[in-house]
Protein backbone atom coordinates (compact mmCIF):
# COMPACT_ATOMS: atom_id res chain seq x y z
CA UNK A 1 0.00 0.00 0.00
CA UNK A 2 2.89 2.57 1.00
CA UNK A 3 4.50 1.48 -1.96
CA UNK A 4 1.81 2.32 -4.69
CA UNK A 5 1.05 5.65 -2.54
CA UNK A 6 4.65 6.52 -3.11
CA UNK A 7 4.61 5.78 -6.81
CA UNK A 8 1.75 7.46 -7.00
CA UNK A 9 2.95 11.01 -5.34
CA UNK A 10 6.20 10.16 -7.83
CA UNK A 11 4.08 10.31 -10.42
CA UNK A 12 2.06 13.19 -9.91
CA UNK A 13 5.40 15.41 -8.75
CA UNK A 14 6.96 14.11 -12.17
CA UNK A 15 3.76 15.20 -14.38
CA UNK A 16 3.71 18.69 -12.21
CA UNK A 17 7.39 19.52 -12.70
CA UNK A 18 6.55 18.47 -16.88
CA UNK A 19 3.80 21.10 -16.85
CA UNK A 20 6.50 23.66 -14.94
CA UNK A 21 8.88 23.27 -17.48
CA UNK A 22 6.68 23.25 -20.54
CA UNK A 23 5.54 26.88 -18.93
CA UNK A 24 8.94 27.64 -18.55
CA UNK A 25 9.87 27.30 -22.24
CA UNK A 26 6.85 28.95 -23.58
CA UNK A 27 7.63 32.21 -21.40
CA UNK A 28 11.11 32.17 -22.32
CA UNK A 29 10.35 31.90 -26.33
CA UNK A 30 7.47 34.84 -25.85
CA UNK A 31 9.84 37.37 -24.55
CA UNK A 32 12.35 35.91 -27.51
CA UNK A 33 9.66 37.08 -29.99
CA UNK A 34 8.84 40.04 -28.38
CA UNK A 35 12.64 40.82 -28.05
CA UNK A 36 12.97 40.61 -32.21
CA UNK A 37 9.97 42.37 -32.85
CA UNK A 38 11.20 44.89 -30.96
CA UNK A 39 14.74 45.25 -32.55
CA UNK A 40 12.41 44.95 -36.24
CA UNK A 41 10.85 47.71 -35.10
CA UNK A 42 13.59 49.77 -33.83
CA UNK A 43 15.54 49.17 -37.61
CA UNK A 44 12.21 50.52 -39.57
CA UNK A 45 12.40 53.53 -37.13
CA UNK A 46 15.97 53.81 -37.51
CA UNK A 47 15.82 53.51 -41.24
CA UNK A 48 13.18 55.92 -41.14
CA UNK A 49 15.24 58.93 -39.20
CA UNK A 50 17.98 58.04 -41.78
CA UNK A 51 15.83 58.96 -44.56
CA UNK A 52 14.61 61.70 -43.15
CA UNK A 53 17.88 63.53 -42.63
CA UNK A 54 18.82 62.82 -46.05
CA UNK A 55 15.48 64.77 -47.13
CA UNK A 56 15.95 67.45 -44.84
CA UNK A 57 18.14 70.87 -46.02
CA UNK A 58 21.35 71.75 -44.97
CA UNK A 59 21.14 75.40 -45.68
CA UNK A 60 20.73 77.57 -42.41
CA UNK A 61 18.96 80.15 -44.61
CA UNK A 62 15.93 77.41 -45.69
CA UNK A 63 15.64 76.18 -42.21
CA UNK A 64 15.10 79.64 -40.60
CA UNK A 65 12.71 80.96 -43.28
CA UNK A 66 11.04 77.33 -42.47
CA UNK A 67 11.02 78.08 -38.93
CA UNK A 68 9.59 81.55 -39.67
CA UNK A 69 6.90 79.96 -41.47
CA UNK A 70 6.02 77.60 -38.98
CA UNK A 71 5.58 80.48 -35.82
CA UNK A 72 3.43 82.02 -38.27
CA UNK A 73 0.66 79.36 -38.69
CA UNK A 74 -1.61 78.82 -36.25
CA UNK A 75 -2.25 75.97 -34.00
CA UNK A 76 1.74 76.30 -33.45
CA UNK A 77 2.92 72.77 -34.65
Amino acid sequence: MIGSLRRTLYAAGALLLALLYAFARGRRSARQETALEAAEREAKTRKRMDEADETTPSDPDVLRDWLRERGKRTGGL
